[in-house]
């Protein structure tokens, strides 16, 4: 066991980089299972409403299909903290173990306009993972998987929304 202060061997910073990698797949992958949980929800939603015709049950299956997409939403915007964190650790690692070269691991330039490496470099850089704000979510040229995936969950909540508004509306009508 090591001592405070004392400095960590290679393999310890290995080992330690290969678990913050494997917590960042965990986490991502808890992230698309929610996902798929609540596509599952919203099918059921769908079905429940057709089945019954029933303001109280639409109401009830889609309360459930919103809970569900929100906690979905949350799970996704913690798992970008916890893989900004991750990453940071992981680049430290790499740091460390001085794998930080242009023909290795090329490191993402503080600014890009300024950045004079060659185009494959510069691309296979890497950088820690944007923060994910309402502002990304909204807007259409932010694209990656976090981004997407809470699109998701809105788009979910949405239509659960959309079914019992569209159930409530039917049953006042009749």
């Amino acid at each position: 066991m090591q001592q405070v202060g004392e400095k960590p061997t290679e393999e310890s910073v290995r080992m330690a980089m290969d678990l913050a990698w494997r917590d960042h797949h965990h986490a991502r992958d808890q992230t698309w299972r929610a996902l798929q949980i609540e596509a599952v929800l919203g099918a059921g939603l769908v079905t429940v409403d057709a089945q019954f015709h029933n303001a109280i049950a639409t109401g009830c299956a889609g309360a459930l299909v919103i809970i569900a997409a929100l906690s979905g939403f949350l799970i996704t915007r913690h798992h970008r903290r916890l893989e900004r964190r991750k990453f940071i650790h992981i680049i430290n690692c790499e740091e460390w173990l001085g794998l930080h070269r242009d023909d290795l691991i090329p490191l993402a330039a503080e600014d890009p306009k300024k950045d004079q490496r060659p185009p494959m470099v510069k691309e296979g850089a890497v950088s820690v993972p944007s923060k994910v704000g309402w502002w990304s979510i909204l807007n259409p040229c932010v694209q990656n998987t976090t981004v997407f995936i809470a699109r998701m969950h809105l788009a979910i909540i949405a239509f659960g929304v959309l079914m019992i508004v569209l159930r409530a509306r039917r049953a006042w009508q009749s």
